[in-house]
């Protein structure tokens, strides 16, 4: 059995995108299980990491495509037109011919290697539909996908919420497998941070829209009179986001907040959570939440937005404070999980749930199923 993953992302061995690291994940767990993959990718340069091979395919001069590069280049018009040209782009540069089973991270190559076996995982959530690809689009990829035929084609999401919502979009069978937490994160050595001031951390990448760092940044400028001294430390910060730190800056009050951002490689992600005293995602979507999930697995309070994909990681897991998505709920519930002892230590049934071992197994009971269509 031989797979290969397409990425719409370009991957390196320092990439801190989730769905960029879900890839890297799934590859090096299959790879350890024997099974033969490889990574193909829009843009990047060709690697080797943990002994799978990561191909460039070069339908564009960019040699780092992004979704907005994406967009403007190919997608000016979200429809099956525009996504078909796009398919025979890429199969253009790349031969599909001597793998069995094509795994797609993105439904933006829905018209590539029809006559393979292919697999779906689908990384957007429908908001993040209308916001990356434009109004309309998840009508369109929708219809797209209601009216084909082709049986051999499997759609899966991280989320058991998202897998019934694309259900009744698509009318089709939608697989629920949610992600594994990364070794590196399940063998973190858990630190408690020593310094005085306390350190809050926001783990996502600096994409305000989604991610909703501004929310975050509005709560702690109405509670900061109640909090001993802190500082806030944000990641993600890829080249095209670096724009939002001055929109962060320009919030009323922030100037009053001690913040700094930082682009973290994911091999120095664990470093950061451990050196923090508080973990803070506000995210307004998530098709499932890698942050979540890493921060809760090496053993810190964790405050999340109580969105439906947050609440199915929060489940029995006593580390983690649910709350409702505006600056003044969640700052109270800032105040409560400061106060609030907690045991920095996920507990084992939680941690089984999100087992590499048990992820991988998933993924290969689905290819052989896909292999049977």
């Amino acid at each position: 059995m031989k797979i290969l993953h397409v990425s719409l992302w370009p991957i390196d061995k320092n990439s801190i995108g989730g769905t960029e690291r879900y890839v890297i994940c799934l590859a090096s767990s299959l790879d350890k299980k024997g099974v033969y993959n490889d990574v193909a990718m829009l843009s990047s340069k060709k690697a080797t990491i943990n002994g799978v091979t990561y191909i460039p395919i070069n339908i564009s001069h960019s040699k780092r495509l992004n979704e907005y590069l994406i967009k403007d280049k190919f997608l000016r018009s979200f429809d099956e037109y525009s996504l078909t040209k796009l398919a025979k782009d890429v199969e253009k540069e790349f031969d599909f011919s001597k793998y069995d089973i094509i795994h797609f991270n993105s439904l933006l190559f829905y018209f590539c290697a029809i006559d393979k076996k292919r697999i779906f995982t689908i990384h957007d959530d429908p908001s993040g539909f209308e916001q990356n690809w434009g109004k309309g689009s998840l009508k369109v990829i929708s219809q797209i996908i209601r009216d084909d035929r082709l049986s051999s084609t499997i759609f899966v999401t991280p989320s058991k919420y998202y897998a019934s919502i694309y259900k009744k979009a698509f009318l089709k069978d939608v697989v629920a497998i949610p992600h594994s937490i990364n070794k590196n994160f399940l063998n973190a050595r858990k630190t408690n941070n020593k310094n005085k001031e306390l350190t809050i951390f926001s783990p996502s990448r600096l994409e305000l829209k989604q991610k909703g760092q501004d929310i975050l940044v509005r709560s702690l400028v109405k509670i900061k009179n109640s909090l001993p001294r802190f500082n806030v430390v944000f990641a993600g910060l890829d080249d095209q986001y670096k724009p939002n730190i001055k929109a962060l800056r320009k919030i009323k009050g922030a100037d009053k907040i001690n913040m700094s951002f930082y682009k973290i490689p994911m091999n120095k992600m664990v470093s950061f959570y451990n050196k923090s005293d508080l973990i803070i995602i506000p995210s307004r979507y998530e098709t499932f939440g890698y942050t979540a999930l890493e921060s809760l697995c090496v053993g810190k309070k964790t405050v999340l937005s109580n969105i439906p994909t947050h609440k199915e990681i929060a489940k029995e897991n006593s580390l983690a404070f649910l709350t409702k998505n505006d600056p003044t709920s969640l700052g109270r519930t800032i105040l409560k999980a400061i106060k609030t002892e907690r045991k920095a230590q996920a507990n084992q049934e939680w941690l089984k749930r999100y087992s590499e071992d048990k992820w991988a197994n998933n993924y290969i009971k689905l290819y052989k199923s896909c292999l049977k269509k």
